[in-house]
């Protein structure tokens, strides 16, 4: 006797991502929005990117998310079970070889390596020190939940009043390479009066706010005040801060290494010749308000149509359900191992740096005496 009716066991996606539904914030809705996209289809099982657990995979199981460096936590220990039906490293790129190298032993393993970055950065892997990877990369923008970033701005400040405001953190192991310095060399020149800085660093010593909760109102205030927001990144993937800020109505004034490349040309500056940013920055207090009100439209109008969780969960779904995926093998030269393996050693982020070690042995440690 056939039984007709028998329910079919949901396979499990295993995510190493952050995930959190009461967070509505980067990193978390990456891994929450995963999760809407696919929760129909599978079961889904979380863990920390640093934990030094095991994963035992039922047949036909997928495996996605973020691999640290260390070599004895979670992503990298699961990775070669022979269960997973699909292995996906899901994680930010760009071009810094001491942010990207550790990953050079593991995307042979993988099939597939869900880039989150943006254009600037896709678009150049052929010729960056990573192209062996391109036949596994897939790019995939960021989301943005609007309501969460209001906006804000409805009234830019007169000319040769306008200013500027620097969020972020440089964190050895997030996003390092944060140019700070170029950024200050920028202020000096341009002057600080119309500067200011949010976040883990303070850069201008008149006006530094340190962390801002900008789900508050009282933060949304001190953000209203601004007109710009500036980014001097040399190698960072696609910081989440310039879509809020645009959300926001701020204007980010860039440079091409925080990733995106679908804003206007008259918003990017450079980061190796500071004259010329310089006299950039200086001739935004000079546009007509008009220019700079179309520039406000213009962003929503990018964010609304591309930098969106629907068209996120779109793509993470047609990736995790399509029933084929090619497997190309990846055969590096001598010289490519070679470069990988120096730069590796040579990262802030490597996994045998103090504050990266500590950082391992202090979460593993919390979630054994939480679970006791």
């Amino acid at each position: 006797m056939k039984l007709k009716h028998l329910k079919k066991t949901k396979k499990t996606i295993h995510l190493i991502y952050p995930f959190d539904l009461k967070k509505n914030i980067n990193p978390w809705s990456i891994g929450n929005n995963i999760y809407y996209s696919l929760k129909d289809k599978f079961e889904f099982k979380f863990y920390s990117w640093t934990s030094i657990e095991k994963i035992t995979p039922k047949q036909g199981d997928i495996l996605v998310g973020h691999a640290h460096t260390n070599p004895y936590t979670v992503f990298r220990r699961s990775v070669n079970n022979s269960n997973w039906t699909k292995k996906i490293l899901l994680q930010p790129y760009n071009e810094d070889p001491k942010q990207m190298s550790h990953l050079y032993d593991l995307i042979p393993k993988c099939d597939l390596f869900i880039s989150i970055c943006g254009n600037y950065w896709f678009k150049r892997i052929k010729t960056s020190p990573f192209k062996s990877w391109k036949s596994k990369m897939l790019q995939l923008d960021l989301g943005l939940d609007r309501k969460e970033y209001p906006f804000l701005k409805k009234k830019i400040n007169k000319r040769f009043n306008r200013k500027f405001i620097y969020i972020g953190n440089d964190y050895s192991y997030n996003n390092y390479a944060k140019n700070i310095n170029y950024l200050k060399s920028i202020i000096k020149k341009v002057g600080s009066k119309n500067f200011a800085s949010a976040g883990n660093k303070q850069i201008i010593d008149e006006k530094y706010y340190g962390w801002l909760d900008f789900t508050k109102k009282t933060s949304q205030k001190k953000i209203k005040n601004y007109d710009f927001l500036i980014q001097v990144s040399e190698n960072d993937a696609n910081p989440s801060i310039i879509l809020e800020a645009i959300s926001w109505g701020l204007i980010p004034i860039i440079t091409k290494g925080c990733g995106y490349n679908e804003l206007s040309k008259k918003l990017y500056i450079s980061n190796e010749e500071l004259d010329k940013a310089v006299k950039k920055i200086n001739k935004f207090q000079e546009i007509n308000n008009k220019v700079l009100i179309k520039c406000q439209n213009d962003n929503l109008n990018i964010l609304k149509k591309k930098f969106n969780w629907k068209r996120f969960r779109k793509k993470m779904r047609g990736i995790i359900l399509k029933k084929k995926m090619s497997k190309p093998k990846i055969n590096y030269s001598k010289n490519e191992i070679k470069f990988f393996k120096f730069y590796t050693k040579e990262s802030p982020n490597h996994y045998l740096k103090k504050d990266i070690l500590f950082s391992v042995i202090k979460s593993n440690l919390k979630r054994y005496l939480n679970l006791r």
